[in-house]
């Protein structure tokens, strides 16, 4: 049995400018209040892996027993999904982007397996959900400010 949850908003700008912050993983706690520090071990691709380090205690504890997370999928300008071991199992992060009316659809999909996700959900899996408004706000903010600079 998996525990999943999916979070969407509309946001005020084409995907190609929430692209430029998504895609660059060194960006990412500039956007998620969860993040200190992304460290990406190779180019921006499927099969690459990396390091997250999540704020406070838990990152600590991460920073000293975690695998790396691996890119599953990253397609420009519509998605990027990354897997991270966790105790006994993975949590399968999606961050997909859809062009409507107004905007970009974002959404985030977060799933975690294993016999110890009760465990894990407690520990991060609310964290990752209960910020996305912040998330969002501080993308289209980036986004926003990344298109003042390029005009």
């Amino acid at each position: 049995m998996s525990w999943t949850r999916t979070s969407r908003e509309i946001l005020p700008c084409p995907p190609s400018a929430l692209w430029a912050t998504l895609a660059d993983f060194t960006r990412w706690p500039d956007w998620d209040p969860d993040l200190v520090g992304v460290e990406l071990r190779g180019p921006a691709e499927a099969g690459s892996t990396g390091f997250l380090v999540p704020n406070g205690l838990r990152g600590r504890v991460h920073s000293r027993v975690a695998e790396p997370f691996t890119i599953t999928s990253l397609i420009q300008d519509r998605e990027i999904a990354l897997r991270q071991p966790i105790p006994l199992g993975a949590m399968d992060l999606v961050l997909s982007l859809t062009e409507v009316d107004g905007g970009t659809e974002f959404v985030q999909k977060v799933t975690m397996d294993g016999p110890l996700r009760s465990v894990m959900v407690a520990v991060i899996g609310g964290d990752v959900v209960k910020h996305f408004d912040v998330k969002c706000a501080r993308l289209v903010e980036l986004a926003t400010a990344q298109a003042d600079r390029d005009a």
